[in-house]
């Protein structure tokens, strides 16, 4: 499956907030395993944490992804995803790290940093580049979508944040469905909303709302299922745990 689940969890993860921006802080976690039809493929973690850059209190997250079991021996495959922002500044990204192993010979690893007062970034492999104003990498988006008050949103409504990611300027966009509850396991039922990412139809996808995503609908907003269907059959992210969420869960047992 190569980098596409973990690339689209992010694309899409956590996605709105209040407008008070308290969905999130340090020291979250956020742990999901990745299905393969009926066979645990893969498992993934958000975590975030304080320190310090460049003499500026920031919040660093790192998306961690890697396969498992029976897959893990039939093609190996991890993935690191980080970003460093500021997130009393729209979480704004000054750094971020991609990191990708797959297989015994692909390799992949890319550092990018953003000058946003020059609207360029800089990547380790492609060079320097104009982008439009507010740029943010691919994990920094999704935790800035956090901060959006999503009380508002009418079905059908479109949501854009300009992205750098697979050293190209795009739209990650989204499009709010309607609400609904799910059950998850031993984490119990919980409200949530449901997206469908706005992404092209390719060669991986089978048609236009093959992808689908539910957020928690309670004031952390966090990513609670992902689902896929895909040419070569089905593919399903599930949240599993959670640790120091900023806010009550919305989990009922």
């Amino acid at each position: 499956m190569k980098t596409i689940l973990l690339t689209i969890l992010l694309m899409t993860s956590a996605l709105f907030s209040t407008a008070q921006n308290a969905a999130f802080g340090p020291k979250e976690k956020l742990t999901f395993e990745i299905y393969y039809a009926f066979v645990t493929g893969a498992k993934m973690s958000l975590e975030t944490r304080a320190l310090t850059y460049n003499g500026k209190q920031i919040l660093h997250v790192k998306a961690f992804g890697k396969t498992v079991g029976l897959v893990d021996k039939i093609y190996k495959i991890s993935e690191d995803y980080q970003s460093w922002f500021d997130p009393e500044n729209k979480c704004l990204p000054y750094k971020s790290l991609e990191d990708v192993h797959e297989g015994s010979s692909y390799n992949r690893k890319i550092t990018v940093e953003f000058d946003h007062q020059n609207n360029a970034i800089n990547s380790t492999k492609s060079g320097a580049h104009t982008v439009k104003p507010n740029c943010y990498d691919i994990v920094s988006a999704a935790y800035y979508l956090r901060t959006m008050d999503l009380s508002k949103l009418y079905k059908g409504q479109i949501i854009s944040v300009n992205t750098w990611f697979g050293e190209e300027e795009w739209p990650l966009q989204v499009k709010y469905i309607d609400t609904e509850t799910l059950k998850m396991g031993k984490l119990g039922k919980i409200k949530c909303y449901k997206f469908v990412p706005v992404v092209e139809v390719s060669g991986v996808f089978t048609d236009k709302d093959a992808l689908k995503l539910w957020i928690s609908a309670d004031d952390n907003k966090i990513p609670v299922r992902a689902q896929m269907s895909l040419l070569v059959g089905s593919a399903k992210v599930d949240l599993i745990s959670y640790e120091n969420l900023a806010n009550p869960s919305g989990f009922v047992k």
